[in-house]
């Protein structure tokens, strides 16, 4: 078992094909998160390996034991790649894939005396191979896609000017060599001439040369400047009345943090040049923009680490059989898509953008569509530009208290388990059950009073009241038992803590000592005690954009800003929302049977702040961006004219294939009509391509008339000797048409007669029965293999 020296060159070439490409990923300036571990392993390791295995004859004397070994030592490679979750999946299944299309394209050839023949290549390559030719089309998408990065920014652009042309005829070249490789692969000794193979080539160039023409936009290689015209200078600190302009009156959605009353920020300015490291101090009392979101729909609870595991010391802490912790952090080069199906009640799609200065992906539940990090290098300390779609609830979760509840299934307890756990002692147990059952006691017995006495509990309340269903009553137990906790917190202060600790201790000291703590200390209490009362509960710890922490400083910062970045003026200015780092929040989901994990804000009956513990007192600072900074429009590659082109000249081709079949056809039955030698030649050019059509097999041209009939393989012997003798007759009268000297040429019309009745009977003997033959024989373009 060997392979030849062409199909190691060929094996090679295609090997170098695939790397030249993921370096070029690597080495784009326009990928602004480089690879990670999975990435490394799946991409430059897992994929060539399991190439290589594939291909080397080593193995190959028993292919059980190459059956044995290979799924081992990819299931180890996924291992180290993934650890023992979900995700190792996807890195097995790209081990098998490139391991399937490489034995496919690649078979171990058995010799005979050293020499391998064209029919043992044959016969051991498999009829599946060739569905390896959308090999060239994955890595030209790849390709393309880079293209489409090197125009995120002009400053990428620049950075890109050397490399995008590069990548543009890197492109073509990739396609025409692989698609070469792949088409020697598959048809390695039926060479019918040089000519073929050149035409193909340079067919192949032509196509990929149009659509590159077509798709392409002209400036394409070479970014327009667009300059600013935009010379306002904002100063240093601004006041009120400067920006006020164009700044509308903007609605409040839901509770959520609390507000205290003191004096109005003030927006200031920081010179982009010096961002870079400002982290907002405490000590300062400013809070530093962090990014831009907008959002149809608010508030936007935007998470990046959700606690789960229950520690009985550390309290909640990262879970990591939670895909959602390793999704913020994956490296995306293409968009991700969530397939599994939705069924949370309640839920609509919310499309989400953020312009951040934060390098990490901060999703909003539940994602199902995730855009690759875009790298924008002329927006300021504003460079990443983050994309997420996401079914998210529609308005307060705690309006559902009108919704019939009903218990957790066995199912559902099953599958959430890990989010009742509590492993508590039992004194520490004990502490926080009693307050539970306080806080419901208490819930119970002044719920009328408490309902009266805060405008949003009347809000929800009244939403959907009616004479049947009076204020004491309720059809959701557990939101009952989650307003009954967050009212129980209306005795809690509310002030920032510098300290984000998640200990039990420090639950204990917030709930019977000190009274007073911040988001971390609110939520992680409500998903305690939520779990106490039998609900699934984590804590979920990102950003939070809301109507409601949006002063007028923000507002006109947000102005300044929209005025001068182009990417930011597509969105109405009432979906725009600032967020800064004080804006770093932490809060509760608890898990309601039929709609799914929903975002609690825990402090929403909180006490409001204080003084400067109300962060809504602090200045607010953003960058100033330089004057004479030019900006551009962030580019997308235009996937949707793509996607159009693609489409027309696939149904193109088609149409043109049927035209070409059925208008040779026509051509040959005409000429036959002639009669002679001329005729005989068309009648049975005619005879090959309607048997083709039938599934018949291709006649190579190295074989003559008489050898084509050894190939029927019809279905008992006695139709197969019959097409054969037919076949050999009409073979024979052929061959005697076609090169015996006649002295009549009323002879030559005789046996042309003959040979016309033996078309038909070979037809008639060869037909394969039945509808769907039928349809087949119409649609089959196997008689242009003749071409």
């Amino acid at each position: 078992m060997k392979h030849t020296k062409s199909s190691v060159i060929l094996f090679s070439l295609r090997l170098f094909l695939y790397l030249s490409v993921l370096t070029l990923v690597a080495a784009h300036p326009g990928i602004a998160v480089s690879f990670d571990r999975i990435g490394i392993i799946q991409w430059f390791i897992i994929i060539p390996l399991m190439a290589l295995l594939a291909f080397l004859p080593v193995l190959a004397r028993n292919n059980r034991k190459k059956l044995i070994i290979t799924p081992i030592v990819l299931l180890v490679l996924s291992i180290i790649a993934s650890g023992f979750s979900f995700g190792l999946f996807i890195p097995f299944i790209a081990g098998v894939i490139s391991f399937i299309f490489t034995y496919l394209l690649f078979p171990q050839y058995t010799s005979v005396n050293n020499t391998l023949t064209a029919n043992t290549a044959a016969a051991v390559r498999s009829p599946w191979a060739k569905i390896t030719g959308i090999e060239p089309f994955i890595l030209v998408w790849i390709c393309l896609r880079l293209l489409s990065l090197s125009r995120s920014g002009e400053e990428i652009a620049e950075q890109s000017v050397v490399l995008t042309p590069f990548i543009l005829v890197w492109t073509a070249v990739v396609f025409i060599a692989h698609s070469a490789v792949i088409y020697l692969c598959l048809y390695p000794k039926s060479y019918t001439g040089v000519w073929k193979e050149g035409l193909a080539v340079i067919i192949s160039s032509i196509a990929v040369l149009i659509i590159m023409l077509i798709i392409l936009p002209p400036d394409f290689v070479r970014n327009t400047i667009i300059s600013n015209l935009l010379t306002e200078r904002i100063p240093e600190k601004v006041k009120p009345s400067d920006l006020d302009r164009g700044i509308t009156k903007r609605g409040n959605g839901r509770r959520t943090l609390p507000q205290g009353e003191g004096r109005q920020s003030e927006l200031r300015g920081l010179s982009e040049y010096d961002w870079n490291g400002r982290g907002g101090d405490s000590g300062e009392n400013r809070q530093y923009m962090v990014k831009i979101v907008a959002s149809v729909r608010e508030p936007v609870y935007m998470g990046n680490v959700f606690r789960g595991q229950f520690d009985p010391v550390k309290g909640f802490v990262l879970s990591y059989q939670e895909n959602l912790n390793e999704l913020v952090n994956q490296r995306f080069f293409v968009t991700w898509f969530d397939y599994n199906p939705e069924t949370d009640r309640g839920r609509e799609r919310q499309e989400v953008f953020s312009l951040s200065t934060l390098r990490q992906k901060y999703l909003p539940y539940r994602p199902v569509e995730i855009d690759p990090t875009i790298l924008s290098e002329n927006t300021g300390p504003l460079r990443y530009i983050h994309q997420v779609e996401s079914s998210t609830h529609l308005g307060d979760p705690l309006m559902l208290i009108h919704s019939p509840s009903r218990d957790f299934t066995n199912r559902e307890k099953s599958v959430l388990s890990h989010y009742l756990e509590i492993s508590l002692d039992t004194e520490e147990k004990d502490k926080f059950t009693n307050y539970l059952n306080d806080a419901l006691r208490s819930w119970r017995n002044n719920r009328e009073s408490i309902i009266k006495n805060d405008p949003y509990l009347r809000e929800i309340f009244s939403s959907k009241q009616s004479q049947e269903s009076p204020i004491s009553s309720s059809n959701n137990e557990h939101l009952e038992k989650i307003i009954a906790i967050l009212t129980s917190f209306s005795k809690y202060q509310y002030n920032l803590n510098p300290d984000d600790d998640y200990s039990i201790e420090a639950l204990k000291n917030f709930l019977f000592n000190a009274a007073e703590g911040d988001c971390v200390e609110f939520s992680n209490t409500l998903a305690l005690l939520g779990r106490l009362a039998g609900i699934p509960s984590r804590v979920v710890t990102g950003y939070l954009a809301a109507e409601g922490l949006q002063t007028q400083a923000h507002l006109r910062g947000l102005a300044a800003l929209r005025a001068k970045i182009p990417v930011l003026q597509q969105f109405p200015f009432d979906h725009l929302y600032m967020v800064t780092n004080i804006h770093s929040h932490s809060w509760t989901q608890f898990f309601i049977p039929d709609y799914g994990w929903l975002d609690f804000e825990s402090t929403a009956f909180s006490k409001p702040p204080e003084g400067m513990g109300d962060f809504n007192n602090w200045d607010v600072v953003i960058p100033l961006l330089d004057e004479n900074r030019t900006f551009s429009q962030i580019r997308k590659f235009p996937w949707r004219a793509v996607g159009r082109t693609v489409l027309i000249l696939v149904i193109t081709a088609i149409i043109l294939a049927y035209a070409l079949r059925y208008g040779r056809e026509l051509a040959l039955y005409i000429g036959a009509q002639r009669g002679g030698r001329q005729g005989a030649r068309f009648l049975y050019l005619l005879l090959l391509a309607r048997l083709a059509a039938d599934g018949k097999p291709i006649k190579p041209a190295s074989k003559t008339a008489h050898e084509y009939s050894e190939l029927f393989p019809e279905s008992t012997a006695n139709q197969r000797e019959s097409t054969r003798t037919g076949f050999k007759i009409f073979a024979d009268i052929y061959s005697e048409i076609r090169w015996r000297e006649f002295s009549d040429y009323s002879d030559i019309d005789e046996r042309f007669q003959l040979l016309k009745q033996e078309y038909k009977n070979i037809l008639e003997k060869t037909k394969t029965k039945g509808l769907h033959r039928c349809f087949v024989r119409i649609l089959s373009l196997r008689g242009l293999a003749y071409l």
